[in-house]
């Protein structure tokens, strides 16, 4: 009987909070807005080298969260925001990660999302077409609402599985923390104490630059410039909970264009069909009106204004109402 309540007290100290559970998502999403950030800057201030980076960002993102979430369920069996806030995952009887859990632990915390965030974009774009009636009642048509329904379905569905699957972790019904961990059979616990490397802020301090080119030394330097960033992101969040006009997942408010020869040759028609605005709606990035359909195609095809290049995507586009 006193095995029996020494291994209780093992278990319930080494269950993660839901807390942490829920902040090391937290810190997930808000990788991609916060790099997202960045390469907006970079694709809009220098666009004739950084234009590309505007158009596959979410491609860019993609390799670079596949080779960082590698690296971390390499080394520590977790993924980067999971090792950040000290968890690791096991499987169900708390043994560690086999290889095949590994890759199947990096499909679900790279791929996922990755198609994810582009089934609620394709939605998000579909439920605007829908809302100023551009759906046909075709075979197109129909098939984005049924997209649209599907998708609202699929997210109040998840949700509530979600947090079902968060009730019976607090009622110590289930060990997995998250549905999709149940799903592949891990869980999440207190990492193992990792063995204290060289520093390389110490060392650099001390003056032994010799040293600073060992691989370990690198290697500290590298996970310890991701924990700081990590922390750094995790704090304007949090100060950003505090302000009203503003947030982090939002994009950068781009200052109003520049006004161009090209503006008079356009004046109350759309700039691709040259015609009387249908439906006008503003680009923000460059602030020229078109035709709601005729933006929304090109933008599409192309991810840059037709008139200045500047990269933009469908979903940045902006409905004018007027009172004609």
């Amino acid at each position: 009987m006193a095995e029996n309540a020494a291994n209780f007290t093992f278990t319930s100290q080494n269950r993660p909070s839901l807390f942490e559970v829920i902040a090391s998502r937290s810190l997930d999403d808000t990788l991609h807005p916060a790099l997202q950030k960045v390469a907006l800057f970079l694709a809009t201030n220098f666009p004739k080298n950084f234009n590309w980076l505007g158009k596959y960002y979410d491609e860019t993102f993609l390799a670079l969260n596949c080779a960082l979430q590698y690296g971390y369920l390499k080394n520590y069996d977790s993924t980067f925001s999971e090792n950040f806030y000290g968890l690791q995952r096991v499987l169900d009887d708390g043994a560690a990660l086999s290889r095949h859990h590994r890759r199947i632990s990096l499909l679900f915390a790279v791929l996922l999302p990755y198609f994810k965030r582009k089934l609620d974009e394709k939605a998000s774009l579909y439920r605007l077409e829908n809302a100023d009636g551009c759906l046909r009642n075709n075979f197109e048509g129909r098939f984005k609402k049924l997209l649209i329904f599907s998708h609202s379905t699929f997210e109040v569905t998840w949700g509530l599985l979600t947090v079902y699957n968060y009730v019976k972790y607090m009622s110590h019904q289930t060990d997995a923390q998250l549905p999709i961990l149940a799903l592949i059979k891990v869980k999440l616990a207190y990492g193992d104490p990792i063995p204290e490397e060289p520093s390389f802020w110490a060392t650099l301090l001390k003056g032994h630059f010799a040293d600073l080119w060992q691989l370990n030394v690198l290697k500290n330097a590298i996970t310890s410039t991701f924990e700081i960033m990590a922390f750094f992101l995790q704090f304007l969040q949090a100060w950003s909970a505090q302000q009203s006009n503003y947030s982090m997942t939002a994009l950068p408010t781009v200052p109003p264009p520049v006004p161009d020869g090209k503006a008079r040759n356009y004046q109350n028609k759309c700039p691709i069909c040259l015609q009387h605005w249908k439906i006008p709606t503003v680009l923000p990035v460059s602030g020229y009106v078109f035709c709601f359909p005729c933006i929304l195609r090109y933008l599409r095809e192309n991810q840059k204004c037709p008139v200045t290049n500047l990269p933009a995507k469908p979903l940045d586009i902006i409905r004018l109402y007027d009172n004609e």
